[in-house]
């Protein structure tokens, strides 16, 4: 049986892959970044607010400090999601996001004083190189790639120091306790943004349907980390994202009006042999 540090992330990584694919849609409708990124902000503010219900310890103004810089450092990732969205494909972005697993196993060693294992540096590296795979885009112009991978690569920065700092931190005021706070950080950044919404379509189906999905899938994260901990093998299966971007692009992509299977069966290939190596990282990390 798959235990909750596996399954979770696999779960997570599926709603993940379907999220970009709805927002990317709302993006090609006219939503643009800043809208998309205020939407799903707000969306998991208010949601996680339920998670009070959950607190078990008292006020700390150690973990108050620890949510917010969280929170900060949380809402800069999103921020790059949905810009390297916006300029990239979702089956190539969202793999390169695999790249996230290196940082986490790095600041897993400064912040909260874990080393991993051979076999999971092993699987690290072969999710690296998982992902320098599927980034790769013949006839695409230089500019652009770069553009997408350096986004990516930003973004993976970015949550892979929320990660470290939920295992390191939400354990010690409570899960109930840190991830409100931390989101509710993440909905006060976002009003920022309220000046740059007019004008913009809202593509309520869309925008609202990869919004609802990317809350569920960033609470399951948060919780598994914060429950199980060892946050690298969660975050090398959570890259199994990458695989069901493609397959999903490719079998449904269609359907929400994504073109991107239309590059031609030999890239999509490329980006499955990438997606292997992304695959077998997963056993090796859950073995």
């Amino acid at each position: 049986m798959l235990t909750g540090q596996i399954l979770f992330p696999l779960v997570t990584a599926f709603l993940y892959a379907l999220s970009t694919i709805f927002l990317k849609r709302a993006l090609q409708d006219g939503a643009g970044p800043w809208r998309v990124t205020f939407v799903a902000n707000m969306v998991m503010a208010v949601g996680y607010q339920a998670c009070w219900l959950m607190r078990t310890q008292p006020f700390s103004a150690v973990g108050l400090t620890h949510a917010i810089i969280a929170g900060a450092v949380f809402f800069a990732g999103q921020v790059f999601t949905f810009l390297a969205l916006n300029r990239g494909d979702v089956s190539v972005a969202t793999p390169i996001l695999g790249t996230k697993v290196i940082w986490v196993a790095a600041f897993s060693i400064l912040l909260a004083a874990r080393s991993p294992s051979p076999h999971i540096w092993l699987a690290v590296f072969l999710t690296a190189a998982g992902a320098a795979i599927l980034g790769i885009q013949p006839g695409a112009h230089p500019r652009r790639v770069a553009l997408s991978i350096a986004l990516a690569l930003a973004t993976a920065c970015s949550f892979a120091i929320t990660d470290v700092m939920v295992l390191a931190y939400a354990p010690q005021w409570g899960f109930g306790s840190f991830i409100p706070v931390m989101f509710l950080t993440v909905g006060l950044l976002s009003l920022g943004f309220l000046p740059f919404l007019k004008g913009r379509a809202w593509s309520p189906f869309w925008l609202s349907g990869g919004s609802l999905l990317l809350a569920l899938q960033a609470l399951g994260m948060a919780y598994a980390i914060a429950t199980f901990g060892h946050v690298t093998t969660i975050n090398i299966v959570y890259n199994s994202r990458g695989l069901w971007s493609i397959l999903l692009v490719w079998a449904f992509g269609h359907w929400f009006g994504n073109t991107e299977r239309n590059r031609g069966a030999p890239i999509m290939l490329l980006r499955l042999g990438g997606a292997s190596l992304l695959v077998t990282a997963i056993f090796m990390a859950s073995s």
